[in-house]
């Protein structure tokens, strides 16, 4: 497979090898390649099924969904945070217009927690660079972490820990916009057009992270990256959760990423917890909730992923 991908980029995949001859470079050019000849076919998939999906919902639907089903909203919201490819800046704003449409908080939160950790692109790329028990891992916290947040804000509810008059700021309530669509054009039309937008946010860091991977495996000293990951224990899944706090941009970005620190001795349980503390904790997912929710209702959502990303490395190391 290698061999086939570095065939269709020739000629100017030899042409740029071969002028950096016997250096480091050449090394981290081929090790993106490697790289990228393995997780191109799940990235494409991945981009097709997102797009598919994200073609037949819309905000109406979902705010709908909710209200018609009170007593198992939390459930289905955390069903639908793991299933549904709608990006953080679309939940967190959505989500302050449902609030206001009379959908409850804990249902939202279950939501906002669920969303961001996994969706159909994710999977598949997580399956294709570590396979599918660290998606499944994924997939199964995500939710399990969304029921839970969930159910947390209900319980502190009605404890009166968050009231129902300090839930949105003032600014909040404004809802997520996609690209307009004329009504009239055809489904085919709709189709592509969604296509090369999901396209080109999915690929706008993901390249990125290629080199980046390639550099973290080429330019780390193998022992270093032992001596902090390796091992089945609490230091590194906490080191991996501080880890995803600042350093975590794109979920498809962070794949390859994980992918050679795993390949240098990141345990499984610490992969996970970077990729539960990551998402969530993310700089522009904090902004976002920062100014549509109230401090309580913030501080819930960014200490059920740094806690979840605790709980479920811990827990997936030692299975």
């Amino acid at each position: 497979m290698m061999a086939s991908f570095q065939d269709f980029l020739s000629p100017f995949w030899y042409t740029l090898r071969d002028l950096y001859s016997g250096s480091h470079t050449r090394r981290v050019l081929e090790e993106a390649v490697v790289l990228l000849s393995d997780l191109w076919p799940y990235l494409v998939a991945g981009i097709l099924l997102t797009t598919l999906i994200k073609l037949y919902l819309s905000k109406d639907k979902i705010a709908a969904f909710f209200n018609r089903r009170n007593r198992v909203s939390i459930l289905l919201a955390a069903f639908i945070g793991v299933v549904a490819p709608l990006g953080s800046y679309v939940v967190i704003p959505l989500s302050a217009s449902l609030f206001i449409l009379g959908t409850p908080l804990p249902v939202l939160m279950a939501l906002l927690v669920a969303s961001p950790l996994i969706d159909p692109n994710l999977f598949i790329l997580t399956a294709g660079a570590f396979g599918y028990e660290l998606a499944l891992a994924r997939l199964i916290s995500a939710f399990l972490l969304g029921l839970a947040a969930g159910y947390l804000t209900q319980w502190l509810l009605s404890l009166s820990f968050i009231r129902s008059d300090r839930i949105l700021t003032k600014e909040a309530g404004t809802t997520a916009s996609t690209p307009a669509m004329n009504d009239e054009a055809t489904l085919i039309t709709k189709f592509f057009k969604s296509l090369w937008g999901m396209t080109l946010y999915i690929c706008k860091y993901f390249f990125l992270a290629i080199l980046l991977a390639a550099l973290i495996k080429i330019l780390t000293p193998p022992n270093l990256m032992i001596r902090l990951f390796n091992g089945n224990n609490f230091l590194s899944v906490l080191f991996s959760t501080a880890a995803g706090i600042p350093f975590y941009t794109c979920g498809g970005a962070a794949i390859p990423v994980v992918r050679e620190l795993a390949d240098l001795g990141l345990s499984k349980g610490a992969s996970l917890a970077f990729f539960i503390a990551g998402p969530v904790t993310k700089f522009s997912n904090l902004v976002l909730m920062y100014a549509a929710y109230k401090f309580r209702v913030f501080m819930i959502y960014i200490l059920s992923g740094i806690l979840g990303a605790l709980l479920f490395g811990l827990v997936y190391n030692i299975l």
